[in-house]
């Protein structure tokens, strides 16, 4: 298919989506026999948002419904979300209530360490001049497992000046697989991890480093971290068994 000059690929599809869709919406008039489910879609958030709550209100240690109760509260609207794979990808689905925010996922493949690398390319992305995208925060997430995986590209960020934050849930293992091998009712084998205070690791590489170890502190470390005009790292002192 060949596009007019005049005419970029991207602005034909949108016409031609936009067409389809409103013939969609003729053609349905007085022939759809859907029911209306606002009210019981309200009322299952209702259910849901008391749980959360519930689960924050949990004393054993720094739960995740906490810590993505925090984040969004102190994320931009607009901000760009890239999730690694893991349990904090599963809790950051869970607790995190979207407003305008663009999430970044790797689609469940397994490809622990995404969050990270996918954080600084968006981040190129918001210095371009595409209103879209510029000047949007990058916040990443991941677990300790995977910033693990690329924990050398912090030097790369100190480097180029990004602004990114990343959002580090340390618990010391591969949670996502402990409570797979627990579900088979096997030995846990080998998903420990020997982990440095990534928080002191940022400072040494120029970056600016948080931890915290109490649900009370998520809210100001989170808040300082997004603020601070460079990269910025939060980790998390989380307790594994509160996903």
């Amino acid at each position: 298919m060949r596009f007019a000059a005049s005419r970029s690929p991207a602005i034909c599809a949108t016409s031609a989506f936009a067409t389809k869709v409103a013939l969609l919406r003729e053609r349905l008039v007085g022939n759809s026999n859907a029911t209306d489910q606002r009210r019981e879609i309200a009322n299952r958030w209702k259910i849901w948002r008391t749980e959360k709550e519930r689960r924050r209100a949990d004393g054993r240690g720094v739960n995740s419904a906490s810590v993505f109760a925090a984040l969004g509260e102190h994320a931009p609207d607009d901000a760009i979300l890239p999730v690694d794979v893991g349990n904090n990808t599963y809790s950051f689905g869970r607790y995190f209530e979207c407003t305008r925010q663009a999430v970044l996922m790797s689609g469940y493949l397994g490809s622990i360490g995404f969050s990270l690398p996918a954080a600084m390319g968006a981040w190129v992305a918001t210095q371009e001049d595409d209103p879209r995208l510029h000047g949007r925060k990058v916040i990443s997430v991941s677990g300790d497992g995977g910033f693990g995986q690329y924990m050398g590209e912090l030097l790369t960020m100190v480097k180029y000046g990004m602004n990114i934050t990343h959002v580090l849930v340390q618990n010391d293992q591969l949670g996502k697989i402990t409570k797979e091998q627990r579900a088979g009712d096997w030995e846990v084998w080998e998903t420990s991890l020997h982990n440095p205070r990534f928080a002191d690791y940022a400072e040494l590489c120029g970056a600016k480093g948080f931890l915290v170890e109490k649900p009370d502190d998520l809210g100001g470390a989170i808040s300082q971290a997004i603020a601070h005009p460079g990269p910025s790292l939060v980790e998390i002192i989380a307790d594994p068994e509160l996903i």
